[in-house]
């Protein structure tokens, strides 16, 4: 069984609540109106609530995973159960919800 693509407007955060957007998205292909989300850029982080006072905080979002059999433009989407590894600190990125609910991959 497949799980969620994720789409532009997705709900991905660090592990601080910074709340992240995409900053590459497919210019062809759309889901429920959104833009696929592809391997290949970094998401951009605002809002990162990590302490001043124990370093930097997370500004980007680097996704090392996606799908293994659905490609857009030739990039594996970017799928809920992918691995993302935010920039300044290491921690793993949160996707809470996909964007859409009725297009999965695997």
């Amino acid at each position: 069984m497949g799980v969620e693509i994720v789409v532009d407007g997705a709900t991905v955060e660090c592990p601080h609540k910074g709340s992240a957007s995409p900053t590459v998205t497919s210019t062809r292909v759309k889901l429920d109106g959104k833009a696929v989300v592809t391997l290949g850029g970094p998401w951009s982080v605002k809002g990162c609530t990590y302490p001043p006072a124990s370093g930097p905080p997370d500004t980007s979002i680097v996704f090392s995973t996606g799908s293994l059999r659905v490609k857009v433009e030739g990039k594996p989407v970017v799928l809920t159960t992918s691995q993302g590894t935010c920039a300044a600190t290491g921690g793993p990125a949160v996707i809470s919800l996909a964007g859409q609910t009725r297009v999965k991959g695997l």
